[in-house]
Formats: structure tokens, sequence, C-alpha cells
């Protein structure tokens, strides 16, 4: 079988081409791997490892292949290191279970701000760590550049949030070590659902009640932690 051979392009443009290739799927580079040593170093430049997209390696439920010792966890950590966005979302949740919530914000907060998921990941975070005043500034944040705090877009990431959680592993540990210090924010602008327990959407946050949706979140988030 003949051999990939790149064309005698300027670096900046064949770059460009990788970079522009990579977004739509990190599978996508794999042509470029296959086509020597200027293919390998092009599909690890930083620019291309920032914007590559990696879902289809980060959020496979079944075989998650970011692990460690897992096929793609060195390819990850680099996307990690060039500052890619989703990479960095993934890894925060990732380790969250087994290096602590305190670490796994640290890995997460470059992404505050322009990265939704992040930033309402760190809110949460800071809430089972009993962080209430800075959970609160997190969370305005992603209200400012994001969704109402009580809207179904801001459940529905919750949800998924709490779903990967556990596709990474969360749910097996079941050991809930943040209960005793989970504190929601109760401040002059984001406050406790003073109807929180007239209700239970702790397994079902489809009812009709959104000032309790994004507080049941936190304690889902909290209970498999």
């Amino acid at each position: 079988m003949e051999a990939h051979v790149l064309p005698n392009l300027l670096q900046e443009i064949v770059c460009k081409i990788t970079e522009l290739v990579g977004e739509e799927s990190f599978y996508n580079l794999g042509p470029f791997l296959r086509a020597g040593k200027r293919g390998y170093a092009l599909a690890h430049e930083p620019s291309v490892m920032k914007k590559c997209d990696v879902s289809e390696i980060e959020d496979g439920f079944v075989t998650c292949q970011i692990r460690q010792g897992c096929q793609f966890r060195e390819f990850h950590l680099k996307c990690v290191s060039a500052g890619n966005r989703k990479a960095i979302y993934f890894e925060g949740l990732l380790t969250a279970p087994s290096i602590g919530l305190e670490k796994s914000i640290k890995i997460l907060e470059p992404n505050v701000l322009m990265h939704g998921f992040s930033t309402l990941a760190v809110a949460i975070f800071n809430v089972c760590l009993g962080n209430d005043k800075e959970a609160s500034k997190v969370f305005q944040l992603f209200a400012a550049y994001h969704h109402d705090l009580r809207s179904d877009d801001t459940c529905e990431m919750g949800e998924s949030i709490e779903n990967q959680l556990k596709a990474f592993g969360a749910e097996d540990l079941n050991c809930n070590k943040y209960g005793e210090s989970f504190k929601f924010p109760d401040d002059g602008v984001i406050k406790t659902p003073r109807c929180v327990y007239g209700h239970d959407y702790a397994d079902n946050l489809e009812g009709d009640c959104k000032n309790c949706r994004l507080f049941w979140i936190c304690v889902n988030i909290a209970n498999i932690l």
C-alpha cells in the first residue's frame, strides 16, 4: 500500500489545513499521523491540538479512551496543555472523583466564562465544597454569559454534567464525601429555594418548580462524588 505523502506546501498552509480538518473531528488527523514525521508533527502542533474536536475520544461512555493507560491518554493531556476547552472540561470531570474537587476546579478554571459546561461545573463543585460565596460568583458569571439559572438549558447542562461524571465512574464510588460540606448560596443575589423540601426532584428534574432544579442538580452531583 502506497504511503501517504504530504505535498510540498508552505508550513503555514499545511498547518492551517490540519487545524481545519481537526476542528471537525480528531479522527480526521489520522492521515496526517500516517504521513511521516512531518504529518505527525503537524497533528501535534499546539494550535491544532487546541482547536481539534476531541468529543469522539472523550465521551465514549462505555470504553472511555482518555483514562490512565488508555489509547488516547497522552494525546488528550497534550490537548489539555494546549488549552483545548473540551479536553480541559473532560479532564476536570474525569479526575474529580480521584483527585478531589479542589484540584478539579483548578483544572477547569481556564475555561470559566467562555465554556458554559465548565463554568457550571466549577460553580456546582464549589457548592459541594461549601464555598457558597465563590459558588454564587461563578453562578452569576454563568447566568451573565450563558443561561438563566432557572432555564431548561441550565437544567439540561447540569444533568449532562451529572451523567458525564457517572460515565467516568463517579457513581461507582458512591461515598457522598461532600454531603456534610454541601452549602448552596443564600445571599442577596442567589438564594436557597424556600420551597426546596416541598418537592422531591432528586430523581426527576422534570417538575414544574424551576426554583428548585438547580439546587437538586447540586445535591445529585454531591451524592455521587
